[in-house]
């Protein structure tokens, strides 16, 4: 169970993430992973992107298809295991959409804010102003 009112700000783009929390007035990362499955983060998490690709795209579309999808279901397992009640996603519009294409309802209604946004190469220390 999260402790009450635990928010997870997460940052994507089309091949890696990272979830932060809040600590005092700044954030820290807690977990990070890419679309090869490389980082922080348990293996069921990652298995699927190269499973999960749509057809009629290119490659490199596939790819960041399937590794929306990918994030969808990490937050989604995280939210339904109650590790987390809120999250704030940032993410490139056309990640965030298929992110939250991906999400069930109950992660869906977790979401509190989304920007379209890339912070991925954000330091930790600079990210605390952008995403409140």
């Amino acid at each position: 169970m999260s402790k009450q009112g635990t928010t997870w700000y997460v940052v994507a783009d089309g091949g890696k993430a990272r979830v932060l929390i809040e600590e005092g007035e700044h954030v820290r990362t807690i977990h990070s992973f890419d679309a090869d499955g490389h980082g922080d983060v348990d293996e069921s998490a990652s298995a699927g992107p190269n499973q999960l690709k749509a057809p009629h795209t290119n490659p490199k579309e596939q790819s960041k298809t399937g590794f929306a999808k990918v994030v969808a279901a990490y937050l989604s397992r995280a939210v339904q295991a109650g590790e987390v009640d809120a999250v704030v996603l940032a993410a490139p519009a056309h990640i965030l959409h298929d992110i939250r294409e991906n999400l069930d309802k109950a992660t869906a209604g977790a979401i509190t804010k989304s920007m379209s946004k890339d912070f991925t190469n954000v330091p930790d220390r600079d990210l605390a102003a952008k995403l409140r």
